[in-house]
């Protein structure tokens, strides 16, 4: 019996004015398939753009260490550079290659009397 006036309540709950239906008023429910591909499709749509996100900063810290690691190649290049033209400039002192001349080749300075002057 209890069935029965709860069917009695909802015919009448569904009329509206004027004893019309008002289903008439109510959204129209897409069926529940489409509400469920919908959902799946965003859902990927949602995962693919987190992973193109994730992605994205993978690549912007890779590149951040390829620049701290090329500043360091750089800094270092640079110091050797100097060490190198430090090295070039004592190794061109007047005063080491006579040094050189004199132990290790056996030269001197020549007399007067060997110098010749051209005309």
């Amino acid at each position: 019996m209890a069935a029965a006036s709860k069917t009695v309540r909802r015919r009448t709950e569904n009329r509206g004015v004027g004893g019309q239906d008002s289903t008439r008023n109510r959204k129209v429910q897409l069926p529940r398939k489409t509400m469920t591909g919908l959902w799946i499709v965003l859902m990927v749509l949602f995962f693919v753009e987190a992973l193109f996100y994730a992605w994205c900063r993978v690549q912007c810290v890779n590149s951040g260490y390829g620049i701290d690691r090329e500043t360091r190649r750089h800094q270092a290049l640079l110091k050797e550079r100097n060490t190198l033209r430090i090295e070039l400039a004592r190794l061109k002192s007047p005063e080491r290659i006579e040094t050189i001349a004199r132990t290790r080749l056996g030269l001197v300075m020549p007399d007067a009397q060997q110098t010749v002057t051209l005309p």
